[in-house]
């Protein structure tokens, strides 16, 4: 074999190897240069399309610890795009509308689903008000962010409960008056494929008894739900090798009993 032979095998080998780096490492190798792996789910919507999104560890660890270990799990397979309200879309219901509970086998697959250990759970808050403060990631369009409960509309003393009580739900921030969220709701990751699919359900979707003020306006904080749910036909995510390990999580707060209990004390049997 001749010297220039030889050449171009080197060539050609050395183009090969780049391509292969491109095609799996292009986000591993971002991600490096960024200072941090930033894992990418990628959801199937059924009859719409692929839309993807960077995780960023940066601002919120445990949040995308639980959203990685939850698709991996497969959680989110058969959930839907539940609807909307004036900021943002929901995502993350059972294909019934309602809220599913996320419980330890969701996280934890050594336990078992249905045992006595296996307990709804909810995750640490990872925003400023809950004294989390490495999170600067605003809340603008496209943005992950995860939902929580307010209690405090019906109990003042429940804020410690409330900014604990996220866990699988996902808001993708759709509207423009996003800022009111910031340090209140943990954003932890960004749409970066398929935001014309969202655009296009957040403003073309029909919409099944929206909630209207007696005055005849929908109401801005209420969520109207989809007369049609979009299904997530598939979850899956790219975590270039990184293992962002179990997530921190807590037993959820009852607040069913908890109001129970509350009413019994104050007003008797």
């Amino acid at each position: 074999m001749n010297k220039k032979l030889q050449f171009v095998i080197w060539i050609i080998v050395a183009i090969a190897a780049i391509a292969l780096i491109g095609i799996y490492g292009v986000g591993f190798v971002r991600s490096k240069v960024e200072g941090t792996i930033h894992p990418v789910v990628t959801f199937e919507i059924e009859n719409h399309g692929t839309v993807k999104a960077e995780l960023y560890p940066e601002y919120a660890p445990n949040t995308v610890a639980t959203i990685v270990t939850l698709v991996k799990n497969g959680f989110y397979e058969n959930k839907v795009i539940y609807g909307k309200d004036q900021i943002c879309l929901y995502v993350g219901r059972d294909t019934d509308g309602n809220v599913p509970l996320t419980k330890v086998s969701n996280l934890n697959t050594n336990v078992a689903s249905g045992s006595d250990a296996d307990k709804p759970v909810t995750i640490p808050g990872e925003f400023a008000e809950n004294g989390y403060t490495k999170n600067t990631l605003r809340h603008e369009k496209g943005v992950l962010s995860l939902i929580r409960n307010d209690y405090t509309q019906s109990v003042s003393g429940l804020v410690e409960e409330s900014y604990n009580s996220g866990v699988s739900q996902i808001g993708i921030m759709m509207g423009e008056n996003t800022s009111n969220l910031n340090g209140v709701y943990a954003a932890f990751g960004k749409v970066t494929e398929g935001l014309d699919i969202l655009e296009k359900l957040y403003t073309e979707a029909k919409i099944q008894d929206p909630e209207v003020a007696d005055d005849g306006t929908v109401q801005e904080t209420a969520i109207d739900k989809f007369a049609t749910f979009p299904i997530i036909k598939s979850a899956t995510v790219e975590t270039y090798g990184v293992d962002f390990g179990l997530p921190v999580f807590m037993e959820a707060f009852d607040y069913e009993s908890y109001m129970y209990d509350l009413i019994q004390t104050q007003y008797g049997s």
